[in-house]
């Protein structure tokens, strides 16, 4: 059986981008229910700003709400598996930031909006929800 129990989001504003409009690109993703965040400055290679925004969440009920919905949106084919021993690991979705700025679910692996959800058990069990959604 398949249990959600962590959402890591996590995207990148560069210097060129408005701060409050990839939020809004966020919450767009993550729903109303939005996540506890965390910003962090940076230095890009041509001495640019870069802040890394940082949404985490642990409650497997949101987690798994927000897993469905983007699924039912994208397909299971964007989803990245990376299997740890002892039956668990994370599942990665890209998605596109502008897009969801504009309140659309799209797959980008270019400059992305990364979902990165923790899992215990088989990720397999996902290939049902998508069904069900």
């Amino acid at each position: 059986m398949l249990k959600l129990v962590k959402l890591t989001c996590r995207t990148h504003v560069y210097s060129t981008e408005n701060i409050e409009k990839v939020k809004k690109a966020v919450k767009n993703i993550l729903g109303e229910n939005i996540l506890p965040s965390s910003k962090t400055s940076l230095t890009g290679h041509f001495g640019d700003n870069i802040t890394v925004l940082e949404y985490v969440g642990e409650n497997p009920d949101q987690v798994g709400e927000i897993f469905k919905r983007v699924v039912a949106r994208v397909g299971m084919s964007v989803v990245g598996v990376e299997e740890r021993g002892g039956g668990g690991g994370k599942l990665h979705i890209r998605l596109d930031k502008q897009k969801a700025y504009l309140g659309e679910v799209a797959a980008e692996d270019i400059d992305p909006i990364k979902l990165e959800f923790t899992y215990v058990g088989d990720w397999r069990e996902a290939l049902k929800w998508q069904s069900i959604t």
